[in-house]
């Protein structure tokens, strides 16, 4: 992550109800070849104006066209993934910590909140998944 993003992203760790959790999410994702950890351009941003690291950060395989493949809030300690996956296909893969959602974008419908080993363990396996399809 850029060293702009840095101090950002300390402090919305020091409220996230695990953040040594989600450090080592992104640990783990970072070492995939040719993932990147983004902020995000603001719609309404001046152009020159610096990324925005204070909601959410992209998880981008780079020279990928698809954009991200996840994107991970660290004040909630919350991985959505770049999967359009059924209930039904997620319980076969066993990743019964992860959700659906209903709302936002629509490719980026399973998420994951990190409370545990499992459902970190769950989370990278479904990046993984996520990363192998951008």
């Amino acid at each position: 992550m850029a060293d702009e993003g840095q101090e950002t992203v300390r402090a919305l760790l020091r409220r996230s109800p695990a953040p040594e959790l989600f450090v080592r999410f992104l640990a783990e994702a970072t070492r995939w070849e040719n993932v990147g950890v983004h902020g995000i351009k603001r719609k309404d941003a001046q152009p020159g104006a610096p990324l925005d690291y204070s909601r959410y950060l992209r998880l981008r395989r780079q020279g990928s066209q698809l954009g991200g493949f996840a994107y991970v809030f660290a004040e909630r300690s919350s991985i959505n993934l770049r999967l359009h996956y059924t209930r039904e296909q997620l319980d076969e893969i066993g990743a019964t910590q992860a959700r659906i959602l209903v709302t936002g974008h629509r490719a980026y419908r399973v998420s994951v909140d990190l409370t545990d080993e499992t459902s970190l363990a769950q989370a990278l396996e479904l990046a993984d998944l996520a990363y192998d399809a951008t």
